[in-house]
Formats: structure tokens, sequence, C-alpha cells
């Protein structure tokens, strides 16, 4: 026990002596002075080169604002019939043949060129079909792709004369 006395008692000595310099503690901040950094001149500014602007490059990156989820709507195959180039509205229905078993309706196109169409009949930009020709009206199905990424369906009027008011 004696010796394990005299261990502990060098041991706290040795730390006790290294934990004490001789150094004089360093002064506050305030009272030292650096020295005055000298005016840059011309010739050193000249030889400082210019940090370079960082610019976004969206190139490969994906959009922030868009969803992690991304499905693909795959709406049939690609436009084949001349009345799928143009927008619904752009169309004119001209004459109807309606009292038959497979009513069918003439349609022109804005270069005056006329078609003619009945029930199941691919029409407008949107993939459209002709769902029933009437006395008076076409009526078509469209479907299209709205700003959500899915998939909907309306059913547009193409009328053969419009109202006339009074």
């Amino acid at each position: 026990m004696n010796q394990l006395c005299k261990t502990t008692l060098l041991i706290l000595g040795v730390i006790a002596t290294s934990a004490c310099s001789s150094d004089p503690p360093p002064a506050p901040q305030a009272q030292q002075k650096a020295p005055p950094k000298p005016a840059p001149t011309h010739q050193a500014a000249a030889d400082v080169e210019p940090e370079e602007e960082y610019r976004y490059d969206p190139t490969g990156k994906p959009d922030p604002f868009r969803s992690f989820i991304k499905r693909e709507i795959q709406l049939g195959p690609a436009l084949t019939a001349p009345l799928e180039r143009f927008d619904l509205s752009q169309l004119e229905v001209t004459a109807i043949i309606w009292g038959t078993e497979r009513p069918r309706a003439l349609v022109r196109d804005p270069a005056g060129k006329g078609y003619v169409i009945q029930a199941g009949a691919a029409i407008g930009k949107n993939k459209g079909r002709v769902i029933e020709i009437l006395d008076n009206m076409v009526l078509v199905k469209e479907t299209y792709v709205d700003f959500r990424d899915r998939a909907t369906t309306k059913e547009v009027e193409m009328r053969l004369y419009e109202n006339q008011g009074g």
C-alpha cells in the first residue's frame, strides 16, 4: 500500500507541474494591436484572380416543382387520320344524314376540305371519338391529360347550326 501511495503522489506531481508553465498569460484581444494592412495597390489587385460567380445549370437535374411520382399515360397511336390534325373548334359540321341505320355527318376543316364521319371515327387533336350523330349535332368524346398528369374525358357537342338569338 505504501508503494501505491508513492506512485499516485508521483503522478499527481507530474500533472501539477506540467499544468503550470512559466509563460505569462496572453494579453486580452483589445490590447493587442495588429499592424495596419497596407492599402491594396492597382498592381496587387491585378495579381489576384477574381472569384468565379456561381451559375445554376439545370441540365441533368430533376425539376424541383414536379412530382416525384412519374406516370406516363398512353392515349393511343400517333395521329393518323386527317381530322386528328385539327382542334374541334376549327372543324365545322356542314351536313348530317340521320334517318338511317348508320348516321353520318359531313365535317369541314379550316381549308374547306370535307370529310364524312360516322360513330367511332377519330376526330380532333385530343384523341376524340364520335359517340353519336343526332339530327342537329355530333357528340364527340375527347380524352386529354390535365395539369395533374391525369387522363380526363369530356363530351363536346359539335352543332350543325348555332341557335340564332331573337
